[in-house]
């Protein structure tokens, strides 16, 4: 079977690694990037010696403010300092070195012909932030197939926990949290600080390690902890084919709806439309190897045969859905309350969509909204505290990210449709 993976929204696939103003130079429509050998190639044998005193002198004086910023006691003096160096940060850019340090018409032109790779800007992109990098290999973009079975593993866990014995189980184990940590619960409750963070941090991790170990029953054969008596063991999903990073990718900064202030943070991300190809899709549904491995009746059929992996896959989008819609009316952002919904329609039991990239398949997600469904009394009182999540009762996931666009449009993140061929 072939995969193919369609993105209905544009999607941000992280590898961890980061852009730097030594690494682009943005312009008004595009952002050029540059690996350390590409600056070299650009610049004169003199301007090399340049660079690497310039790089020198900069990085020292960011040093060294850094180190008096932490021996500073007074308030006043460490704001000052900090102002400072944030203009230190600023200058350390290569847009800054071309056009302040070298002044020269000809490699600037250099520059501007000679990258690894260039992609649209779809905002006005600063020269001197980071900007999280798309997963490539040899700066073409791809989706890992880790990603899909992330988010396929994803919606077999809410289609799992519907289960009347795991509901059971799980939320004697929260209802046993909540007792065990009443008072930190009821501190927190609808408050904001640093002293709030440390309490949910301890919160957060303990309830890591009930999810830590009702995935392991959901996914695993009774009394086997052992990743190769996991459910999704017999499911192969590969990489995808790589695509040349300029046809698929741009550079935007996006919002988090729900808070009262923050600070843009860029990516790099896939445009929406892009249809990547998968060749290695495989389904290993040997029914006695299924029988021999011990999974019980329930699990047997969610691999029994594709079409119930992607029943379970739309399924839980229906249900996401359903959430994100509500959630962006009562925000008043009718367009993309539109887009939520056109996503929706395409959403059907052969050919579901799922949720992908950061942050947007996580295990708590799934599980916080069966508990919201099962027990709204539960889900206020405990599981929302006991998140990364600011604790207000009520909503689901109070924060939301959207990616803004050319012309002061926005867009959601992170739906792809799948699309099976034979």
């Amino acid at each position: 079977m072939r995969l193919q993976i369609k993105t209905l929204s544009p999607v941000h696939i992280g590898n961890g690694e980061k852009y730097n103003g030594l690494a682009y130079i943005a312009n008004r429509e595009n952002v050029l990037l540059y690996d350390s050998n590409k600056i070299m190639e650009n610049l004169t044998t003199q301007q090399k010696q340049r660079f690497m005193l310039w790089l020198e002198q900069n990085i020292g004086e960011i040093e060294r403010l850094e180190t008096q910023k932490r021996k500073e006691r007074d308030e006043e003096e460490k704001r000052k300092i900090n102002q400072t160096l944030r203009d230190a940060q600023k200058k350390l850019s290569l847009k800054e070195f071309i056009e302040n340090s070298i002044r020269d018409t000809t490699t600037k032109n250099k520059f501007n012909n000679n990258f690894l790779y260039s992609v649209k800007a779809e905002t006005k992109i600063f020269s001197n932030v980071d900007i999280d990098c798309f997963t490539k290999q040899n700066n073409k973009s791809y989706i890992p197939g880790t990603e899909i079975k992330g988010g396929i593993r994803t919606a077999v866990a809410y289609h799992l926990l519907q289960d009347e014995g795991h509901w059971r189980y799980f939320k004697k184990e929260l209802e046993n949290f909540g007792n065990n940590y009443r008072k930190e619960l009821q501190q927190i409750s609808g408050q904001k600080g640093r002293w709030v963070n440390d309490v949910k941090k301890k919160l957060t991790n303990e309830m890591g390690k009930i999810e830590d170990t009702l995935q392991n029953k959901l996914f695993r054969v009774i009394d086997k902890n052992d990743a190769k008596y996991d459910l999704l063991k017999l499911l192969h999903i590969g990489d995808t084919e790589l695509i040349a990073s300029i046809n698929c990718l741009f550079v935007s900064n996006f919002e988090v709806t729900g808070i009262s202030r923050g600070f843009p943070l860029f990516q790099e991300l896939c445009k929406k439309d892009t249809v990547f190809t998968c060749q290695g899709f495989k389904l290993e549904n040997n029914k006695t190897i299924l029988d021999k491995l011990g999974f019980t009746h329930e699990q047997k059929w969610v691999v029994s045969d594709i079409k119930n992996l992607l029943q379970c896959c739309y399924e839980f989008t229906d249900r996401l859905l359903y959430e994100e819609i509500g959630y962006f009316s009562k925000l008043n952002k009718p367009k993309i309350v539109s887009i939520l919904q056109y996503i929706m329609q395409q959403n059907i039991p052969t050919s579901p969509i799922i949720r992908i990239g950061k942050n947007e398949g996580y295990l708590s997600l799934t599980i916080g909204l069966l508990v919201k469904d099962k027990d709204k009394d539960l889900y206020n009182n405990v599981f929302c505290h006991a998140t990364k999540n600011t604790s207000y009762s009520g909503n689901f996931l109070k924060t939301r990210r959207i990616v803004n666009l050319s012309n002061n449009e926005q867009d959601t993140l992170g739906w792809v449709k799948l699309i099976i061929e034979n």
